[in-house]
């Protein structure tokens, strides 16, 4: 188990906030490694599940095999612990995935602050970098805690495809073509949402250093009577962080209805598919228990992609807050501050 705070967090890739992303991979590339290993079992794990209660259908219940019936019902036993075991497994993983990459950011932005000094704040507003150590830095490690179960779902998909593809050419070839196109469809909503949680994340640092700017020169404001001033200047830019907020509450909700509906509809056509064969006598009764299954199992692994998706956006522009504080150069020499010399600040009185 790695020991956090990290001694030496290392030198960002600061080109892009992909690189910085892939950077941070790179840092913790076993413990991704290990994530993924048991996150594609415990998905796989899970698609198996369906095909073997068909198999202890087929062969125990309609074939009148009590022998049979008990060796299946013992392999879905199984599997059912060994989901248990994979998933405790997997989240542990995904907890130590998104802490290192979260405190990974926490400590560069913090030792940075300590090293440029007097310079961050005259490039880059107080709020702004508190924002990004509470808020981005939490986005960056985001991405990593799913990207375990990411891997599996694509595992699972796969899996998945080949077991229809046995029972049934056209349930197969469904799957195999429906998956993406549901996934394309509900990925058309992530641009819009990215936008908006950008602006929503640029007016929540707008009211931080509003906050700050205010508090450290609150005798000031008071002793010029401005505090109603700055006081009106809180209140409207608070409106503005809550109308980007509800915003982005409107194409979540949107994206989230969608993840409901589409997938529900694609389960619906499987199953209707399914049960015309099985009328026709194309697949058993044990397949179409099986499609069925597959079909519900189908949103898990499609819910995950979005979700990744998702929380690569967030950690994309998480990641592009964080190099903008880090691209700040350090004075080459920075004024002593001693007890006679107290550091100044200016306070602006914007007019109203």
């Amino acid at each position: 188990m790695r020991s956090l705070p990290f001694p030496d967090p290392g030198r960002p890739d600061l080109r892009s906030p992909a690189r910085l992303l892939v950077w941070i991979a790179r840092g913790q590339w076993t413990s991704l490694l290990v994530g993924m290993t048991w996150g594609t079992l415990w998905f796989v794990a899970q698609a198996l599940l369906p095909v073997t209660i068909g198999e202890a259908i087929d062969r125990g219940v309609i074939a009148h095999d009590g022998r049979a019936l008990v060796e299946w019902a013992l392999v879905v036993l199984g599997l059912a612990v060994s989901v248990s075991f994979f998933g405790i497994m997997r989240h542990r993983a995904a907890v130590a995935n998104w802490l290192q990459a979260a405190f990974r950011m926490i400590q560069l932005l913090g030792d940075h602050t300590a090293t440029t000094g007097s310079a961050l704040p005259q490039q880059v507003p107080t709020g702004e970098v508190v924002a990004t150590v509470a808020s981005d830095a939490q986005r960056v490690g985001g991405m990593y805690d799913v990207f375990a179960r990411f891997t599996g779902a694509v595992a699972s998909y796969v899996v998945v495809a080949v077991i229809l593809l046995r029972i049934s050419m056209p349930l197969g070839l469904l799957v195999l073509i429906g998956v993406p196109i549901v996934t394309a469809a509900l990925g058309l909503l992530i641009g819009p949402l990215h936008h908006r949680q950008a602006e929503q994340r640029e007016q929540v640092g707008r009211l931080t250093t509003l906050g700050a700017d205010t508090v450290a020169g609150l005798r000031v404001l008071r002793g010029i009577g401005g505090e109603d001033t700055f006081t009106r200047r809180y209140a409207g830019q608070s409106q503005r962080v809550r109308r980007e907020g509800v915003r982005v509450a409107g194409i979540q909700s949107v994206l989230d209805a969608a993840h409901v509906f589409l997938p529900g509809v694609f389960v619906v056509l499987i199953t209707w598919i399914g049960a015309r064969f099985a009328i026709e006598g194309r697949i058993s009764a044990g397949q179409l228990v099986a499609s069925y299954g597959y079909a519900a199992f189908l949103v898990a692994p499609l819910g995950t992609t979005i979700e990744m998706a998702d929380r690569a956006t967030r950690a994309y522009v998480g990641a592009r807050r964080v190099i903008r504080v880090l691209s700040v150069q350090p004075p080459d020499r920075a004024p002593l501050v001693t007890a006679s010399s107290p550091p100044t600040r200016t306070l602006v009185l914007d007019p109203v």
